[in-house]
């Protein structure tokens, strides 16, 4: 068994944007509400997993993941230890 940290990026609304750094490809980001929570691919904004999350905030969390992928994805490297 192996600890697993999932620190916050961001929070938007109720939304805590985690990373997994133990997590697996693709490089994707845990959109984590009060008992809901969205899995999103980082670099196409896919859903990848939705449990509870309305359209409308899967959109808005889209186009936030968009406009900040480049942070995101810096991010998802340095804990998976990828160049």
């Amino acid at each position: 068994m192996y600890n697993v940290i999932m620190p916050t990026i961001f929070v938007i609304g109720p939304f805590k944007i985690i990373i997994n750094t133990k997590d697996h490809r693709p490089a994707h980001v845990h959109c984590v509400g009060p008992g809901v929570f969205v899995i999103v691919e980082i670099v196409t904004q896919e859903v990848i997993r939705n449990k509870g999350v309305s359209p409308k905030d899967i959109k808005r969390l889209q186009l936030f993941i968009e406009g900040n992928k480049d942070v995101l994805m810096n991010e998802w490297r340095h804990y998976h230890e990828e160049e």
